[in-house]
């Protein structure tokens, strides 16, 4: 009732902020019974974990790294740098995107499903329209593929890492970083893009065999349905049982 709102409420629901009305609360048996969504959303929720705590990493980095560079090569650490931080910038927003989706289709779905007798209906329409479906598919793929992204924006900050700290703690002209520490520098680059090209190749192969298997279980799945199909419809003959399946009545 609008007499229980207060000031503040009323003014939040006026100006569309807010509402104040909620879907219906029944106690449908239904809502006890587990279904496939329900799996579905578990699985998508350990994607939306995973991306938060990312998003606090590479905005954590993003904010923390020297902002001396370069978009030209004459400068490698400068170049490293720009390289590295257009990488971070991009797992930022892979998993901003990956961390909304992951809230609000699983909060959307939920509601829709207990909202009423035909809310299992309406959360699977909503789960499986095309426009979300994308934006699933989407937050997924690139939080996945963030991870090797952000291993692969490390690799181009060890070089730099290693050369500015001993250029302005060893050397005392701060004008040049040591050969060896130079070095390693390098070698923790490669060590970095190991690791990436690991998880490129892990990411490949896990998609590969999905992919596979998804297709025999589409096929699998359709033949199912029109099998079923056949059988309700009695066959190629129609629906009068004297089709395909009606040769095994009697006469």
């Amino acid at each position: 009732m609008a007499s229980e709102m207060g000031g503040t409420e009323m003014l939040l629901e006026t100006g569309g902020l807010a509402r104040s009305d909620s879907m219906e609360i029944t106690n449908d048996p239904r809502f006890f019974n587990d279904n496939i969504i329900n799996y579905r959303l578990a699985a998508f929720a350990g994607i939306s974990v995973v991306s938060g705590l990312m998003v606090q990493n590479a905005m954590d980095h993003l904010f923390g790294m020297k902002k001396t560079m370069t978009v030209l090569p004459t400068d490698m650490d400068g170049f490293f740098q720009f390289i590295a931080f257009v990488m971070l910038g991009l797992v930022l927003f892979l998993n901003m995107l990956s961390t909304y989706v992951g809230v609000a289709q699983p909060y959307h779905t939920i509601r829709l499903m207990t909202a009423g007798p035909t809310g299992f209906e309406a959360s699977a329409t909503y789960y499986l329209n095309k426009n979300i479906v994308a934006w699933r598919h989407m937050a997924i793929r690139g939080a996945l593929w963030s991870l090797p992204l952000f291993v692969a924006s490390s690799a181009f900050r060890m070089p730099v890492k290693f050369d500015r700290e001993n250029m302005k703690d060893i050397t005392p002209q701060g004008d040049s970083p040591p050969a060896e520490e130079h070095v390693m520098g390098l070698i923790m680059m490669g060590y970095f893009l190991l690791m990436t090209i690991t998880l490129v190749y892990v990411a490949c192969k896990h998609n590969a065999v999905f992919e596979e298997r998804y297709q025999f279980a589409k096929t699998a799945m359709t033949q199912h349905h029109e099998a079923a199909h056949l059988m309700k419809t009695g066959g190629m003959g129609g629906s009068n049982g004297n089709g395909m399946f009606g040769m095994f009545k009697g006469n």
